[in-house]
């Protein structure tokens, strides 16, 4: 989904989509057109998410701070374990890594990589 014009109107669909899969482990849907209230229409879908691992917003420039709540919500009640905001208008993208290495803990991995490789 990298890359494909995607904006607000298609999240209620992308979401349908992940709810009904049970092997998607990463999503991409960086560089856009999705914005804050794409981040709201997504996240009932998220929530309650066992298999999502690490989900990619680069490079979308309607994403701003006020997703954070948003995306710290995602963290907190899913097993996402990395969220990918460079390129977004969010100023401070160090107010996710708290959130994100509690649920790596919590999903017992035993290694935690700030180096997102």
């Amino acid at each position: 989904m990298f890359n494909n014009e995607l904006n607000d109107d298609c999240m209620e669909s992308f979401g349908e989509f992940i709810k009904n899969s049970k092997t998607i482990k990463d999503i991409d849907i960086s560089n856009n057109k999705i914005a804050d209230n794409g981040i709201e229409l997504l996240l009932p879908y998220l929530i309650g998410n066992i298999t999502i691992k690490k989900i990619g917003i680069n490079d979308n420039n309607g994403i701003t701070d006020i997703s954070i709540p948003l995306l710290i919500e995602i963290i907190q009640k899913s097993s996402v374990e990395d969220i990918g905001i460079i390129g977004t208008s969010i100023t401070n993208e160090n107010i996710l890594v708290v959130p994100l290495i509690g649920n790596i803990l919590k999903n017992g991995s035993d290694k935690i990589d700030m180096n997102g490789k």
